[in-house]
């Protein structure tokens, strides 16, 4: 009977530690059975990161004891609820789907204060300049005075005290140690803000005058519809050179290596992208005429506006044409607007995705310099949004009513600054 009940107990645990092995290897490897489907399935994982970081995650309403960045594993498949907090910032949160045996991302994840801290920089202003870098820009006060902030510094400086209303502003030198000005004649002059010194350009009906992108010495300008370039190495005895062209040209713009220009025959209108040395890439027929300004341009992708239109040429493609009243680029997205709808345009790729649609006005568009983030401002109420579309967009207000002339970011884009008529300064809120 003893020898019974022994066989009996060991067959018993045998069987047992046969069913369970295998259980318990599953279980260790990261299998589990999903009452909701019915099946073994492998858990997933999720790899979180954020700035700033060590913040606290919680899934599903639950604290998880690690902080970001991390990888959480053995996470069921399905939707969770991903909370992301840090004392002093705003939370984030968004429901993420994991799969089995794979890992859900949330990498681009952007922590801002809850309460920013506001810094005056000087009074304000509506006539304004942005430098070529987009690192600094340069105002004239009610009181005439001439000052540049300085973003990346987070600094204003008094430059000079022009002593009249009689200046402003056209363009800013690649080395950003001049900058050109008009006055209420329509003269030119050149201002060297290190040497505070005037110098006045013999140029007369001019239509257009830019700076080189890159040459500092170089300005082009147009003439009765032709196109010149004036170089100013000796700048009390300037040169100007007749770029023959041989055109009807009404606006020019320039970007990186190239220039652009439109032009009309016959009453039709083209836009011919060019390199400096005037050599003819590539000529585009029957657009509109507009205000014409280069987006991108390079040997694969010409994108420019002419006035409320969008135009996108890759080598590959025909001709697309997109109406919008407002377009920014960070790498090889386009951020747009036509008003009332924000689009994001991947001209890489070519594929746009629908970020936002509203019944009321956007009115401006700012990328964050991590390109995961953009600012918006929409009927007086200003929001830095995420990119990211997964469940609902996380989005943070910033300015109620602003009245606005300007924004920045600092490269770093932990902080903002805002130019309005009423005042110069920052917000931190990172």
């Amino acid at each position: 009977m003893g020898k019974t009940i022994n066989r009996l107990t060991y067959s018993f645990f045998f069987l047992l530690f046969i069913v369970l092995t295998p259980i318990f290897l599953l279980y260790a490897g990261g299998y589990r059975y999903n009452f909701d489907t019915a099946q073994v399935e492998k858990n997933g994982a999720f790899y979180i990161k954020s700035y700033p970081r060590d913040a606290d995650i919680y899934i599903d309403g639950e604290k998880n004891k690690n902080r970001t960045p991390n990888q959480i594993t053995n996470i069921k498949p399905g939707r969770h609820l991903i909370e992301i907090k840090k004392e002093k910032y705003g939370s984030w949160q968004k429901e993420l789907e994991v799969s089995s045996g794979e890992t859900t991302f949330a990498e681009d994840i952007v922590l801002f204060y809850q309460d920013t801290d506001k810094k005056t920089l000087s009074s304000g202003s509506t006539n304004f300049l942005l430098n070529k870098n987009e690192e600094k820009y340069a105002l004239i006060d009610d009181d005439n005075k001439f000052k540049i902030t300085d973003v990346e510094q987070a600094k204003m400086f008094e430059i000079y005290d022009f002593a009249s209303s009689s200046y402003s502003f056209v363009d800013w030198s690649p080395n950003d140690q001049k900058i050109l000005l008009k006055d209420t004649t329509e003269a030119l002059i050149i201002f060297d803000i290190g040497q505070k010194e005037f110098y006045p350009l013999e140029l007369a009906n001019i239509e257009k005058i830019i700076w080189d992108n890159q040459d500092s010495n170089t300005l082009w300008y147009l003439q009765k519809e032709k196109l010149f370039q004036l170089n100013i190495a000796q700048i009390f005895e300037p040169t100007t050179h007749d770029l023959d062209l041989d055109k009807n040209i009404k606006d020019f713009d320039l970007k990186d290596d190239y220039i652009a220009i439109l032009y009309s025959v016959d009453n039709a209108n083209y836009v011919e992208q060019l390199d400096k040395n005037l050599n003819s890439k590539q000529i585009l027929e029957n657009l509109n005429l507009g205000k014409l300004k280069i987006m991108v341009t390079n040997d694969r992708q010409f994108i420019f506006t002419l006035g409320s239109q969008l135009y996108i040429k890759n080598i590959f493609q025909n001709l697309i044409d997109i109406p919008v009243t407002s377009v920014k680029v960070h790498n090889q997205r386009l951020l747009l607007t036509n008003g009332h709808e924000i689009i994001l345009y991947n001209y890489q790729d070519d594929w746009q995705e629908l970020i936002d649609r509203s019944s009321q006005i956007v009115s401006d568009l700012l990328w964050h310099p991590n390109g995961s983030y953009f600012l918006s401002e929409i009927n007086e109420q200003t929001n830095i949004t995420e990119i990211d579309g997964r469940d609902k967009r996380n989005s943070v207000p910033i300015l109620e009513n602003p009245h606005k002339k300007l924004y920045l970011f600092n490269k770093k884009g932990n902080r903002l600054f805002i130019l309005t008529p009423e005042e110069n300064y920052y917000l931190t809120i990172q």
